[in-house]
């Protein structure tokens, strides 16, 4: 099989504006969130993760996943499961009511409760179900199609080897099966989000890849970001590290740390831009603990945010959530 019609004009151009990728990530990659990372970045962005048993019973919370704005594209849907039949009829219910660009197969996520239903990660483990996966979502969309993984399982199953390092055969399915591009996090399943990232396997991943690479795995700064690029890779993709600093794209694209890139008054400001954002999708009342999430988020290393961090989950309407808020900038802009 062969890469859809479209993969050149979404993916690969894309790639060429902006090498940065905004990451998938569960319970960041809201609407709210990434028309936040929006203000800072024209790249490619990607959703949370969705359930597609959740969306083949077109359940009311799951189908909110796939709200998606204008502003969002170019963006990528990510989908997770384990059976192909539930995949292909997924997308299919996707394309019916969503409008993204770009689908998006979880095969790396190492989390506990997705590895039970033998979805992410858990599927390194099965070349066979790789590939059949692959299969029934590229006869379920004409859209292109990526699929992000991990190095493999762990690196020392001595017993199960087809469990170890195995990216290389994975890329190699999914290449054969229609898909576009791939996303290769530099740790195992095993490894978590802790330990090195392994630039030398994701170098590797990009010289045997016949489809574009997509590298992943702590690029929080300069540093982290000069790395991943010199594997090569055609995209670096951004997870935990917009979760403290939504402008990071911006600031990696100007040479700089997003460490001091803006100013308390800025974060200030962002955090209550984003209280906005929630409300466009739900009522204020609801937005109470996602507000206190990002002023967490948003603070961490600021002068006092500890004393801060630890008032802001005592209080539990709006209002007191913004005194708490004001005092706190007011102050550290005082020092």
């Amino acid at each position: 099989m062969t890469p859809s019609p479209k993969s050149d004009n979404i993916i690969t151009e894309t790639l060429k504006k902006n090498i940065l990728v905004s990451a998938p990530m569960a319970g960041v990659s809201t609407p709210a969130f990434r028309l936040a990372v929006r203000d800072y970045f024209d790249g490619l962005l990607f959703t949370e993760m969705v359930s597609v048993e959740g969306l083949i019973r077109s359940g009311r919370k799951t189908m909110q996943y796939l709200e998606i704005t204008d502003k969002d594209t170019p963006v990528a849907l990510q989908v997770f499961g384990s059976k192909p039949e539930s995949i292909h009829d997924a997308i299919k219910v996707c394309d019916e009511e969503s409008n993204a660009d770009i689908y998006d197969i979880n095969m790396g996520c190492p989390v506990k409760k997705v590895l039970k239903s033998g979805s992410g990660a858990a599927l390194l483990k099965d070349s066979d179900k790789i590939r059949d996966i692959i299969r029934a979502a590229r006869k379920a969309t004409s859209k292109p199609l990526t699929v992000k993984i991990r190095l493999g399982w762990d690196r020392e199953s001595i017993n199960y080897p087809r469990e170890s390092i195995n990216y290389p055969e994975v890329i190699k399915i999914a290449a054969g099966e229609g898909a576009d591009a791939v996303s290769v996090h530099g740790r195992t399943k095993t490894e978590m989000f802790s330990g090195d990232v392994d630039y030398a396997m994701i170098a590797d991943a990009v010289r045997l890849s016949p489809i574009p690479v997509i590298g992943n795995g702590n690029v929080v700064d300069i540093e982290t970001f000069t790395k991943m690029k010199e594997t090569g890779a055609a995209g670096v993709m951004i997870g935990r590290g917009m979760m403290k600093a939504p402008w990071i794209f911006k600031a990696l694209s100007e040479g700089k740390d997003p460490d001091g890139y803006l100013t308390p008054a800025e974060i200030h400001k962002l955090i209550y831009k984003l209280v906005t954002y929630e409300t466009m999708f739900r009522e204020e009342k609801f937005c109470i603990d996602s507000v206190k999430k990002y002023a967490v988020w948003f603070t961490k290393g600021l002068s006092e945010s500890t004393a801060f961090r630890t008032e802001i989950y005592t209080v539990k309407s709006m209002d007191d959530t913004r005194e708490v808020i004001d005092r706190y900038f007011e102050k550290i802009t005082a020092i």
